[in-house]
Parts: C-alpha cells; sequence; structure tokens
C-alpha cells in the first residue's frame, strides 16, 4: 500500500510547486500550475480527446463484446477453437499491436488496398485529422473487444438454470426472458468489465505514442499523453504532476459511481 500512497502525495506536493527537471531549486507557488492548466487550450483539447476516445471506444467494446461473449457461450461443436481463437488479441502487447496495423494503415498500406474493392478511397487513415482519432478508437476496440468477451462469456456460463426453467413453465418469450433474467443477472459482470476498460481507456499511451505520437497537430493527444509531453519534452515536472492528478480524479470518481451501481445490481441478485 505505501509503495502507491507514498508516490501520490509526494505528486500532490509537487504538483504546487515550480519542480522542473533542468532546476534542483523547487519553491512553493500554490495554485499557479491548476490555474495555468485551466487556462491552457490544450489542456482542454486534451480533455476533449480523452472524453471522445473513452467514451467511443467503451460503446463499441462492450456493444460488440456482449454480442460476441454471447455467441460463444453457444455450445455448439468446435465452439473451444473460437474461444481460442478470439484471445489472439490479448496475446500481443498493446504497442506491437498497434504498430502492426500503423504498417497496414498508410495511404498505400493493405488496408486501403482492402477497401478499394468496395470503391473507397484511399485515405491515409492516421495522417489525416479527420480519421486519426476515430482509427486510434478502433485499433483500442481490437485489441480488447476480446478482454470484454472473455468477462461476458463467464457471466453466461455461471447463469442459475432455476429461473429459466420457471419461464421455460410459464411459457415466457424469449425476449421477455432475456430482458427480466439474462440481462440483469449478466449486468454485474458487464459493470465489471466496463470498469476495468474505462479505467485502462483514460489513461491509453501506447497505442497512441506509437502510432500517432499525438499528431497530426495535437488532434490525438489525450490528457496522459499530454503529461508525458509535459515532464519529458518541455521539463515542466510540476504541470505534468497536476494533469495526472486530475486524471486520476477523474478516473476515482467515475470508477466510484460505477462500484455503486456495481453493488446495486449484485444486490438485486440476492
Amino acid at each position: 500500500m505505501l509503495v502507491g500512497i507514498i508516490p501520490y502525495f509526494t505528486g500532490i506536493g509537487l504538483s504546487f510547486t515550480n519542480w522542473k527537471l533542468a532546476i534542483s531549486n523547487i519553491k512553493f507557488v500554490g495554485l499557479r500550475n491548476y490555474i495555468e492548466m485551466f487556462t491552457n487550450p490544450d489542456f482542454w483539447n486534451a480533455l476533449k480527446v480523452t472524453g471522445i476516445f473513452s467514451g467511443v471506444s467503451l460503446f463499441i467494446e462492450i456493444t460488440i463484446g456482449f454480442f460476441v461473449g454471447w455467441l460463444l457461450s453457444v455450445k455448439l461443436k468446435g465452439i473451444s477453437f473460437f474461444r481460442s481463437i478470439i484471445l489472439i488479441p490479448l496475446m500481443v502487447a498493446p504497442v506491437l499491436s498497434a504498430l502492426m496495423w500503423k504498417l497496414m494503415l498508410p495511404q498505400h498500406g493493405v488496408i486501403n488496398y482492402l477497401l478499394s474493392f468496395l470503391g473507397i478511397p484511399a485515405v491515409s487513415w492516421l495522417s489525416n485529422p479527420n480519421t486519426a482519432l476515430m482509427t486510434l478508437v478502433c485499433i483500442d476496440a481490437y485489441i480488447n473487444i476480446p478482454f470484454v468477451a472473455i468477462i461476458i462469456l463467464a457471466g453466461f456460463q455461471a447463469l442459475p438454470k432455476e429461473p429459466y426453467e420457471a419461464a421455460a413453465v410459464d411459457g415466457a418469450s424469449k425476449l421477455f426472458i432475456f430482458k427480466k433474467i439474462t440481462f440483469p443477472l449478466v449486468t454485474p459482470l458487464i459493470i465489471v468489465a466496463l470498469i476495468f476498460r474505462l479505467i485502462l481507456s483514460l489513461k491509453t499511451f501506447d497505442i497512441i505514442y506509437a502510432t500517432t505520437g499525438g499528431g497530426p497537430g495535437n488532434v490525438t493527444t489525450n490528457l496522459h499523453l499530454l503529461a508525458y509531453m509535459n515532464i519529458f519534452k518541455y521539463g515542466q515536472g510540476a504541470k505534468a504532476t497536476s494533469i495526472v492528478l486530475i486524471l486520476f480524479i477523474f478516473i476515482f470518481y467515475i470508477s466510484y459511481k460505477l462500484v455503486n451501481r456495481w453493488t446495486k445490481a449484485t444486490e438485486y441478485q440476492k
């Protein structure tokens, strides 16, 4: 616990100073770093990018992950093979997956070659300001949909048989069974997947740094990457720490709300 608490409170203290990598004389400056941060358009752009990236990627991953998890729960011959195949993106480091996609996404890359058969014109997906962010969302979804699907699959496999037997006796429709039995029982697992993916997506760094480096311009620069650039590119350690603390508070608040929702969902089943 001390390993996490000591750096956290040290960071809080440093965010109220003029700490820079190039100086050793650290002075207390109060709220100056936070005032400069909230008046800096780069911060608000990074906050917007973080929100869009996390919101869209979570929606795609939870929606498709739920559907894939449900398909994998169906008892069919050979389904174990597909359950193994779905794990492949999780076996590769995110940076390597991102670099793999970067090699396929240039204007003359294999993705545009395949899309040309559908009549779609070639686009430099990661270099175009209009497509770069959504392309990163798709890369993130490719990497993490299997994670969500495996959690949902575990939920489907753990469903009790008694409610379904009672519903069959009452002659309930499949839609009614899904809405009133299946979905409420799987909801806690959906929230668990949502919590994990929310925390990781809000602090995504590796795939953005490996593919676009925050560009073109700053259209893919999120809060985590902005903090990295502040400390390692500009030497502004205190400003980087203040950005990270704001991101931490944001993650903690949303996670707290989701944990409360998970508690209510589990109480519903009791």
